[in-house]
Order: structure tokens, then sequence, then C-alpha cells
């Protein structure tokens, strides 16, 4: 799966893609390693072996800076393929071979590309490195080498004299306390009594304990078992699969809101030219915290679609900042729809429900000028003429949940965004081609609402060996379309 991680300074970002080898969401294979600096047209981008070489030499650099010492690292890398080099005034020239650089054109090139970078620039570029060095789900086999600098590299602030004087004045007066020490005589060793008393009373104790035992033989401890390991049996250290949401309430909640937020992100004229394929991890609190282009039309048409800007990338530990995720997937059409979709929700059987209206309600829908629609090619046909039974019904699954999710995008780009009202419900009849062939309202209240949807102008005749459905539309106070067979999932 394609992952990557963004560290974003005020002055400098550094963007990194690679891969996982498995399924910890573990940045560990590198693919493109980006610099983009503020003020700066020239970016730098290159594999492994130039981020290597550029976070080995701006490091080395950054602490000969601080510490005034020149660095051995520092003065290694400035023969290297990178290097950085102090500028006029407070600016530096950070020189990159070509060879390293992923343009194929600047490869080309003779000559070194040279970028000159102020202090500002350079130190959010050495802390953007070290957010890197912190965050332990990228490339974590790769670590900062931290070691004090050998005293070889040290220049001295005190004269060698006045360095030298203490050592001397140590070594003086422990020769003058040695040679007082050498005339005095040298005392003599007596073993104390009470030594020697405490020596007999525990050989008496010891003689008295083997007469008491008499002549029972010691206590023998049995020894533990044994247990021989086969070596070649593997040990079962597939953990307990906690990190993925399966409860079915709580995947059909976030299905629904990251379609709201790429509805709410997608550009009005997206196009392309092929249907695109991305599968996305979400968090439990809706994020998408990772995206996975399915193939490679998907991958080259990235950018043309929302999920970079509103995926979440946390740092450090992703299991810890993120908690359990779940996978959908995500599918963009050529016509600018798209939809989000999962293997893991059920959907439960829907039985419909009709609310009789009250008195009032009713008598104030009659009043009012009932909408007219279109049903199997009537026109000016009043909504409630739906027949209950269709003589030849969709009986495929597949098709049927197809027909389900075009339904919901159907209805979610012809309802007016605006409306604000009580819940409704209609009956919708489909052909097997997807035409709205007929509607009705369920009460008095959905009757009075169905021109904020423009049903009547969906509706397109059949012919009448066609086999058709009808599904349940129901559109809550906060407008949210829900669509569901009328009679349940077969």
């Amino acid at each position: 799966m394609t992952i990557q991680r963004q560290y974003v300074l005020p002055n400098c970002s550094l963007i990194l893609e690679g891969l996982s080898t498995d399924a910890s969401n573990v940045l560990s294979i590198l693919a493109n390693a980006e610099f983009k600096f503020v003020g700066v047209e020239q970016t730098l981008s290159g594999g492994t072996e130039f981020f290597n070489a550029l976070v080995g030499a701006v490091s080395a650099y950054c602490q000969r800076l601080i510490s005034g010492f020149d660095h051995p690292e520092h003065l290694a890398t400035q023969s290297s393929l990178v290097a950085v080099e102090p500028d006029e005034g407070q600016y530096h020239r950070l020189i990159v071979n070509p060879e390293l650089l992923g343009n194929p054109a600047a490869a080309e090139e003779a000559t070194p590309q040279t970028i000159k970078l102020s202090t500002v620039q350079l130190f959010d570029m050495a802390e953007a490195i070290d957010q890197f060095y912190a965050d332990s789900q990228t490339l974590p086999e790769v670590a900062v080498d931290l070691a004090p600098l050998q005293r070889k590299y040290v220049r001295a602030a005190e004269p060698l004299a006045q360095r030298a004087l203490p050592p001397l004045l140590g070594v003086g007066t422990l020769a003058a306390a040695a040679l007082g020490l050498f005339f005095l005589p040298v005392p003599e060793l007596a073993e104390p009594e009470v030594l020697e008393q405490q020596q007999d009373a525990a050989l008496l104790e010891d003689s008295l304990g083997d007469t008491d035992a008499g002549d029972e033989p010691p206590a023998v401890t049995p020894e533990a078992p044994v247990v021989e390991i086969d070596e070649s049996d593997e040990i079962d250290e597939t953990p307990v699969d906690d990190l993925t949401i399966t409860d079915n309430e709580q995947l059909i909640a976030l299905q629904q809101q990251v379609q709201q937020q790429i509805d709410d992100a997608i550009d009005a004229d997206f196009s392309s030219e092929q249907p695109l394929s991305y599968e996305i991890s979400v968090a439990a609190n809706g994020d998408i915290v990772a995206y996975n282009p399915v193939d490679t039309a998907a991958l080259e048409n990235l950018d043309s679609t929302p999920l970079p800007a509103l995926t979440y990338i946390p740092v450090g530990d992703t299991a810890e900042a993120t908690g359990p995720i779940a996978e959908f997937e995500v599918v963009f059409a050529p016509d600018g729809s798209f939809e989000v979709v999962s293997d893991q929700i059920v959907t439960a059987p829907v039985t419909p429900e009709v609310v009789a209206p009250d008195a009032d309600e009713v008598e104030e829908a009659e009043d009012e000028e009932q909408s007219s629609i279109q049903i199997d090619g009537a026109e000016g046909a009043p909504s409630g003429d739906l027949s209950n039974t269709i003589a030849s019904p969709i009986r495929d699954v597949d098709r049927i949940y197809e027909l389900n999710q075009d339904l919901r995008r159907t209805i979610a780009r012809n309802r007016n965004s605006e409306r604000s009202g009580p819940a409704v419900r209609y009956r919708v009849r489909l052909d097997e081609a997807g035409n709205i062939t007929g509607y009705e309202a369920t009460d008095a209240v959905a009757e009075r609402y169905v021109s904020d949807f423009n049903l009547a102008s969906l509706v397109k005749s059949t012919a009448e060996d066609q086999r058709q459905l009808d599904f349940l539309v129901v559109i809550d106070n906060d407008n949210v379309v829900e669509v569901n067979p009328w009679d349940g999932w077969p």
C-alpha cells in the first residue's frame, strides 16, 4: 500500500512516499523524498541514496554551526555527493550532485544543482529531518547516530602550561605522602578472641545437628520435569485483530461521513477518462488516515481527486494515534460521480414505515396543488398511482445493489441543497437500466416537499416487458439521503 508522510515547517516541508511490506502501515521502503522551500522555486527530490546523503550533510553542517567545531562527518561530506557551505551573510549554499536527483533532465547536466538558503530555511529543514527521525512509523531502520565529539576535534581554551599544572601538583603531593608513610612501622595483626569463640560455637552447632538427624536420609527435592521443545514447531504470533472496526452500524456511519467529506471537497468539474479506484483507511472519528491507488491510472490521477487534501497523516505510532480503522474503497466514475463501498457492511432488510398524517396536515395537503409525475410514460399522473405489484421484478442481488447506490447519488445530486424540513419518505420505481419510471409520496407531508427533489423531471418511460423494482427513499431533516429496496434486501 502506498504511504505518504509529511513534515511541514513554516519555511520547509519534507514529503516522503513509499510502500509498506505488511499491514502495519509502517513506511519501510522509500520510493521518493522531496524537499520544498518557501520562496524558492527549486525543489529537491530523489530516492534513498539522495535522501541519506542530504540528511547526513545537513545534520553535520548544522552541528558544526551550533557547536563551532569542525565535525568529522561534515568534513567528509564536503567531498561527497551532497555538500553544505557557508555563503555571504546569513545564507548557505546547498550543493547536490545531479546523479542523486530524481529529475532525469537534471541528471544529464554536468554542473551540480545549487540552492541558496537562509539560516531560517536551513534550520527548518533540519527540524523537518528531526521530526522524521522521531517518527517510528517511517523507515524505522534509519536511526540518527548520536555520539560525543572526540577530544581531538575540540580546541583547548587554556594554554598547555596552565592545563598541566593541576596534574603535576597532584603527582607531587602523592609522592610526598608516600615518602612520609615509608618511615612508619608496619602494624602487627592479631586475630581477635571474639572471632575464635564464634567459630567454635558454629562447629559445635554443626556437630549437634548431625547427631539429631539420626539415620534418616536427607530430604530430596524432586527436579522439575524437562520439557523438550521442537524447534520446527512455529509459535503462533498472530495478534488479536483488535485494530479493525467490524461493527456494522459504525461502518455505515463512517461510510456516510467519508462520502459527505468527499462530496464537499470534490471539484464540480471533476472528470476522468476511466474509473479511478482507491483503497482508504478511516479512523473511528472519520478521518482518512491512508489511501492506496488500486492501479496505475488511479496513481497518475491522484492529484485530481480530493483524497490527498482530506488525508490526515499522524506523527508517531500510527496505531496509538488513530486507534481502530475501517477499510473502504472509493471509486470515482468518469462523469464525476463517486461511491464509497465496503465488503464488510451488511445491510439488513428494511420494512417501509408509513406514518399516518394528522387531520390538519391532510387538509392542508389537499388544498395545495399536487405535483405531477410521469409513470411508465404517462405524464401528469399523481404520485400515488404506483401499482402495488410488479409483473417482472429485478432479482439479481448485484444489480439491485448497483441500482440502490445509483439512486442514492441521483437523489443527492438533484435535491435542493438548502432544503430544511421534516423527514420525508418516497417510493421510487426503477427499471433494470436504472431509469426512474415512477414514484409516490408515502404521506401528505412528503407530497408537500416533493418539488424539493425534482422527482417529476427524472421520470422516464420504459418498455412494458422491462424488469423493475421499488426502492424506499428517506431524506431526514438534515437533508441526508438513505435508500433501500422497498421489500428489503433479498
